[in-house]
């Protein structure tokens, strides 16, 4: 059933808990839903198949979950590409199509990070808050090494 009428009063189910879709932990997670679909979006346009593994990721994160070995994963993946690309020390601006793209969606996983963070403080219990930290620092960094990859084509 898409229609229950229990979110009528401006509040959701989170994890047994009735919490204000106004609050910190609703706006986090729609933050990480909108960051998986637009990586869904972005994946499908320029054929990235290592952003489906990602998106995979989020819908764990959302439920609170989140293994080390995906931090792994990510890590590998980084250094891979460092070892491809030519890095600079300086300020990017791009300009080709595919990384405009993907540079849009490190700043969305940029501005989901910045709402994970804000719960620190939350009543909330989170599992795996420290590691859903460090993987969206690494997903960050992770997308914009694609974003220069594309750029240097």
């Amino acid at each position: 059933m898409i229609t229950t009428k229990k979110g009528d009063d401006g509040k959701s189910d989170y994890f047994e808990k009735r919490v204000s879709k106004g609050g910190k932990i609703l706006e986090a997670i729609g933050s990480l839903d909108e960051l998986q679909a637009v990586i869904q979006l972005v994946s499908y346009e320029l054929r990235v198949t290592s952003l489906k593994k990602i998106t995979d990721d989020l819908y764990l994160i959302m439920g609170g979950k989140l293994s080390k070995d995906r931090i792994e994963w990510l890590e590998r993946e980084i250094g891979k590409l460092i070892k491809e690309l030519k890095i600079e020390s300086k300020f990017v601006i791009f300009e080709k199509e595919k990384a405009l793209k993907l540079n849009w969606v490190r700043t969305i996983v940029r501005r989901a990070e910045r709402k994970v963070v804000a719960l620190r403080n939350n009543k909330l219990r989170i599992s795996n808050y420290e590691s859903i930290l460090v993987y969206l620092n690494r997903l960050s960094d992770f997308i914009y090494l694609l974003a220069l990859r594309e750029e240097e084509k």
